[in-house]
């Protein structure tokens, strides 16, 4: 990472012996030390920003991978829900027209469920799943679940300490500012008495 700010002697300028400085900021040289310092603090606030809208999108993605997992566990217990429950047996099947859906949401993210069509020639295409196949997508997509509730509470724990960061950037920038009008606003009036 390049310096943000950069030093510059002033050739021939001393004041009791130590050498007077102008700064480099951006580019752009001849700078005083409260612009360049606050332009740097600026800069940084606005590297932060930028990574914190990209982690933003990153927990989007994550909450619509929630929302949709959360869509197939709701029709997957509803199937599970409907199954016989005198002398459970693995290979007890259940009819819904939901079960498509639930395997599409849950290929999107490298999960299955095995889902048998049977068209009927009155009454269209009938969608059967067994118990066997509904408890282990069931597990799966409790554990996708499980992981990505997990990670996204490392992300959020990663965007809070950005937008701290970015605050404190744009705090330090403030700061310096006032402290450098004040600092001039003093010297004025010790010339003025």
């Amino acid at each position: 990472m390049s310096n943000q700010i950069e030093t510059n002697p002033i050739a021939g300028f001393q004041v009791y012996g130590v050498q007077m400085v102008e700064y480099t900021s951006e580019g752009i040289s001849g700078r005083d030390y409260g612009t360049a310092t606050a332009i740097a603090s600026f800069a940084n606030a606005t590297a932060i920003e930028k990574e914190t809208s990209a982690y933003a999108e990153v927990l989007r993605a994550r909450q619509k991978k929630l929302t949709d997992l959360s869509d197939a566990m709701a029709i997957i217990a509803e199937c599970i829900a409907r199954l016989p429950t005198k002398k459970p047996k693995s290979d007890d099947m259940v009819a819904s027209d939901s079960l498509p859906r639930a395997k599409s949401l849950m290929e999107r993210y490298g999960l299955s469920l095995t889902v048998t069509e049977i068209p009927m020639p009155s009454a269209g295409t009938v969608y059967l799943a067994r118990r066997d196949d509904l408890e282990n997508a069931r597990a799966n997509v409790e554990y996708a679940m499980d992981m990505e509730n997990n990670d996204m509470q490392q992300d959020m724990i990663t965007l809070q300490g950005l937008i701290s960061k970015r605050d404190n950037s744009y705090s330090t920038a403030s700061k310096i500012l006032k402290k450098y009008n004040d600092t001039g606003k003093s010297m004025v009036n010790n010339v003025g008495q």
